[in-house]
């Protein structure tokens, strides 16, 4: 499966990138995995607050990525 890996703020200062793609031999990957696969990848990550949504919505670390899912790393933000 190839998922599209997406950056704001803080987190593309981290990775140096906006967007990249994941290729994975497995049908499906939780949050919690690709989560821990990012952090080993970017060791910095590991100390920074954000949130991870799949397709536009809030995700949670047992959700269920899939083929062509798009995946957002999502800094702290605040509301004015």
């Amino acid at each position: 499966m190839t998922i599209t890996l997406k950056y704001f703020g803080l987190l593309a200062d981290i990775t140096q990138l906006k967007e990249e793609q994941f290729t994975f031999d497995e049908d499906t990957i939780s949050v919690s995995a690709l989560k821990s696969k990012i952090e080993s990848s970017y060791q910095n990550m590991h100390n920074t607050s954000y949130t991870i949504a799949v397709n536009q919505t809030m995700s949670d670390l047992q959700t269920k990525i899939k083929d062509k899912d798009v995946i957002a790393f999502l800094p702290p933000f605040a509301g004015g």
